[in-house]
């Protein structure tokens, strides 16, 4: 989300790109609901089955999916002894992969684990944390192999794949909100776009195109060619809640911005997330890029000598000027952007809105005249 990827200013297109284009497919068609999501597995890595345990990034994780009689009980038994692969994953926040848990090493590690695992035809393993696009949350995927071996490239990035698409609904469910309506607006849309455009499609009748839907919370997955239709919707919405031109202007062209950027320097793909609470609009747009480095988060405007659109850092400039406030959370897994704007019927009081950099902390005061 600044103009520039980080440490040399060029757009970072590549293998990454159809990674997020399938995490948002993952999201989009099987979510908000993290447990149909989980009941798809089987169809991604057949021949394997899957354990999910979650919390609060503060809480310890609890199970909430097992595949099947045998994995709940491992995924129990985990729970129960903290030990394990999907423990060790979150605790030490990456990949716990195991080729050949009859290899007297991980009876030494995980000597309760593991017995059982075996008692249960399991012979191989990979667990990952619950980390991607900037959002952590205790707990981990396992995945369960009724066979020794190496986890090739192709299963590795599918469980990567997947578990990024988990994280993800995990994080809109720990928003409070609830998305369902949302979900099913976001793929009529999606299925309007298509037919449109020549898929051979059949709409449910009465489906109207030309009045965007105005109901909050909103959801959009989004890529270069939708970055216009998103935009509309996004200008409709801030009408129908009372931003007088200029802030609608505003409002509109930092989400605008924000998806853009995440389009050129974060991978290709983005999620957009629109509510409304505490007097304010909020709008988040998440990418699975590689991040912002702290040189991107300019405090003064960029581009001496530089045309503005060309500026390392002008586009993430020019969202904190045009919005009420702004959070950041941004790793190597992606970047999350939190906007906000108040609307005209709550109280003008400045808020301190809070930089959250790779989880380092700051504030600026809000100008109450944004």
């Amino acid at each position: 989300m600044s103009s520039a990827v980080p440490g040399n200013g060029q757009c970072n297109h590549g293998p990454s790109d159809r990674r997020q284009d399938r995490i948002f497919e993952l999201v989009s068609g099987y979510g908000p609901d993290v447990g149909q999501l989980c009941h798809a597995y089987p169809a991604l890595m057949p021949g394997t089955g899957l354990g999910l345990a979650a919390g609060t990034s503060s809480a310890v994780p609890k199970v909430r999916f097992a595949g099947d009689p045998g994995i709940a009980r491992l995924e129990a038994l985990q729970d129960a002894l903290d030990e394990g692969p999907g423990r060790d994953a979150n605790r030490l926040r990456q990949a716990v992969r195991a080729t050949d848990l009859t290899d007297p090493s991980w009876r030494l590690r995980w000597p309760r684990f593991t017995a059982a695992a075996l008692d249960a035809g399991v012979r191989s393993v990979y667990a990952l944390p619950l980390h991607a696009g900037g959002s952590r949350h205790a707990g981990a995927v396992t995945v369960y192999r009724g066979t020794p071996g190496t986890w090739g490239d192709a299963h590795r990035k599918t469980i990567e794949t997947f578990t990024a698409a988990a994280t993800e609904l995990l994080t809109l469910q720990h928003r409070g909100l609830d998305p369902t309506g949302a979900f099913t607006d976001a793929r009529r849309d999606r299925s309007i776009l298509l037919l449109a455009a020549g898929a051979p499609l059949d709409p449910r009748p009465g489906l109207a195109t030309d009045h965007p839907d105005v109901d909050l919370p909103l959801i959009r997955w989004f890529q270069q060619a939708d970055l216009p239709a998103v935009r509309t919707h996004l200008q409709t919405v801030a009408t129908h809640h009372a931003l007088a031109d200029a802030d609608r202007y505003r409002f509109v062209l930092a989400a605008h911005e924000a998806m853009t950027n995440a389009v050129l320097h974060g991978g290709g793909h983005g999620q957009l997330l629109l509510w409304q609470g505490e007097g304010h609009l909020w709008c988040e747009v998440s990418d699975h890029g590689p991040g912002l480095s702290g040189t991107s988060l300019p405090i003064h405007r960029p581009g001496s000598g530089t045309p503005d659109c060309l500026a390392p850092g002008h586009g993430l400039w020019l969202i904190q000027q045009a919005c009420t406030s702004l959070d950041i959370i941004t790793d190597s897994t992606g970047t999350r952007l939190l906007l906000g704007y108040r609307l005209p019927s709550y109280h003008r009081q400045a808020r301190r809105p809070a930089f959250r950099i790779g989880g380092l902390r700051g504030t600026r005061a809000a100008s109450d005249s944004k």
